[in-house]
């Protein structure tokens, strides 16, 4: 008898039983890139992350584009409003001297949605401070841990079966039982 190409005929590292995970996900739900068995007594759905899926990414810092003229004009050193990029909602504390912002210091709110190399501007209007809202820097973004949204579910999926992808996470609302991962 073959080997089919979606089950493995042996463990490279471990086997154990495994439980779905609550949101939001952490480094200790992660599963690295396991094959699953589901050897539970009824047929039932399974909500995994595939392997490699990743979140929504988070702001960490802003950084100068490298080109004379991008740290703008008449700023004061004080909390100011972002505005352009990919989301919405980012402040930042900058420190200016002689009105040139030299470096954002702290992202007091990372907002959402903005995407590692987004252009953005210290928006001194929005933010009710001096500076002529030419001031521009990068976003820097790391990927996060992928949340429910980026979620598959397998629906009745049969007991004494391998799951025909490779995952990362178990989550909510499975309702498969007796569930294995194979490294």
């Amino acid at each position: 008898m073959g080997q089919y190409a979606n089950q493995p005929d042996f463990a490279t590292r471990a086997t154990g039983p495994i439980t779905p995970a609550t949101f939001p996900l952490t480094q200790a739900d992660f599963l690295d890139s396991a094959a699953l068995y589901v050897g539970g007594a009824a047929a039932g759905d399974l909500k995994v992350i595939m392997a490699g899926t990743v979140g929504p990414s988070t702001a960490t810092e802003l950084v100068s584009p490298g080109y004379a003229g991008s740290g703008g004009t008449g700023y004061v050193s004080d909390e100011y409003d972002v505005s352009g990029g990919s989301g919405t909602g980012m402040t930042v504390n900058i420190t200016s001297v002689n009105g040139v912002v030299v470096s954002v210091d702290e992202l007091t709110s990372e907002g959402t949605g903005y995407l590692n190399g987004d252009l953005v501007t210290i928006d001194a209007t929005g933010s009710g401070n001096p500076g002529d809202d030419n001031a521009v820097f990068r976003v820097v973004a790391e990927p996060g841990l992928p949340t429910a949204a980026e979620a598959v579910v397998f629906k009745n999926i049969q007991t004494g079966s391998f799951v025909p992808v490779i995952v990362d996470y178990v989550v909510t609302g499975t309702t498969a039982t007796d569930i294995v991962a194979v490294y």
